[in-house]
Parts: C-alpha cells; structure tokens; sequence
C-alpha cells in the first residue's frame, strides 16, 4: 500500500495537466445522455398531464338566489318525468 502511494506521488510530479488530457470520457457522456432522455420523459409526462387537467376545467355560471327554487323543481320533474 506504501509503494503504491509513493509510486503515484512519483507519477504525479512528471505527468502534466493540460485541456487535451483531462476528458469527460464514455462514461461522461452516458451520464448527460441518461439526464437528458430523463428529462424528456418527465416533460412529456407532464405535458399529457397538463393537457388532461385543461380539458377538465370547466366554467360554471353564476346562480341566481331568487331562481334557485325554480331550478331545483325543474331537475326534479325532468328526473322523475
């Protein structure tokens, strides 16, 4: 375990780091990929969702207080007719 540390101390002080030898690599890339379809999912998930609820809403009416009996006698009779 010593050797391998003193090697790497070694190692260290002749190898350079410039912009050309330090890459992201595969496995970099696979990462940013898997975020991406991720993302694109959820946002197609969430559109379809979006979609559903806007299709739900509706808008009532306002109901007038003094012709709210009327109303109720009218559902009953066309229920019962």
């Amino acid at each position: 375990m010593n050797t391998l540390l003193v090697s790497a101390v070694v190692s260290a002080d002749t190898f350079t780091l410039d912009k050309y030898t330090v890459t992201p690599g595969v496995l970099g890339f696979l990462v940013i990929f898997a975020v991406g379809v991720a993302l694109y999912l959820l946002m197609r998930s969430m559109t379809g969702k979006l979609k559903t609820v806007r299709g739900e809403r509706t808008i009532e009416e306002p109901v007038d207080v003094a012709a709210a009996p009327a109303l109720i006698e009218e559902d009953g009779a066309k229920k019962d007719g």
